[in-house]
């Protein structure tokens, strides 16, 4: 099992300083975060401009090693028909990543019928990129669009029907109403990764013990056996956005909170 840190959390700097701190920092796995654009959102944007090969070769150049590759997608629009952005395709004619995680489908001004239609093409299109790597399916919860996959309940069907795993973020599953120690337990035999935060007031992606989520009860209903990974994703750390101190010391205390809570 890997411990992880997502490279979308410090999307506001250079993508080789990223890189830089986080080996100083001590971690040896990444979870590399691929730039996205979609609606009004923007997600990893330090890597906007450089092409996948170039950011895995920084990546090797570093010490590092991927955990997993994020697609950042998963919103369904016009030109956009896939729960598999095309980006994810180009990173993969350079790097055999041994995990993808993908956010759930979700489409603005859709409902049940389309989710019906729908739902066998994102498991046509997992299926197809699937090989031997672990597939995920993330979690995720938007007042902005139809999102057919909310409860845990939901997740455990769609992961069964199309043979893949559960990717568990836990402010996601805060924001959405559920109790985390629930949905582990609920999905903890298709659970292959963590995105790892803290959630309290609509306020997501905290430090942990920033929020009300209760982590002890949580790994209790977690097989760390079954893991692939556990990977750190919260953004505490754009409040030291101009302190590159700040940011390297709560890197490394993240780490140890994880290593603490799992042990």
């Amino acid at each position: 099992m890997n411990i992880a840190i997502s490279t979308a959390n410090l999307y506001f700097l250079p993508f080789e300083k990223v890189l830089e701190i986080y080996k100083k920092a001590g971690y040896e796995y990444i979870e590399l975060a691929g730039y996205w654009k979609g609606g009004d959102s923007e997600i990893a944007q330090h890597l906007k401009d450089i092409k996948p090969k170039d950011a895995l070769k920084l990546v090797h150049e570093y010490g590092l090693k991927i955990s997993s590759l994020h697609d950042m997608g998963g919103l369904i629009e016009d030109g956009v028909e896939s729960v598999i952005s095309q980006l994810t395709y180009e990173y993969l004619e350079h790097y055999d990543f041994p995990c993808l995680v993908f956010h759930t489908p979700r489409k603005k001004g859709a409902d049940a019928n389309w989710w019906n239609e729908y739902k066998h093409k994102a498991i046509n299109d997992l299926q197809c990129i699937k090989g031997n790597r672990i597939i995920c399916m993330e979690n995720i919860y938007s007042v902005k669009y139809y999102s057919p996959i909310i409860t845990p309940e939901d997740m455990l069907s769609f992961v069964e029907d199309a043979d893949v795993f559960v990717n568990i973020d836990t402010t996601h599953y805060g924001k959405s109403g559920a109790d985390i120690s629930t949905a582990a337990n609920v999905l903890k035999d298709r659970v292959k990764t963590i995105h790892l935060s803290d959630y309290a007031d609509q306020k997501e992606h905290l430090f942990f013990g920033d929020g009300i989520l209760d982590f002890k009860s949580f790994f209790s209903n977690i097989d760390i056996n079954r893991l692939h990974a556990i990977t750190i994703e919260y953004n505490g750390l754009t409040s030291g956005i101009n302190d590159e101190q700040f940011i390297f010391e709560k890197a490394k205390e993240a780490k140890t909170f994880v290593e603490r809570v799992i042990d």
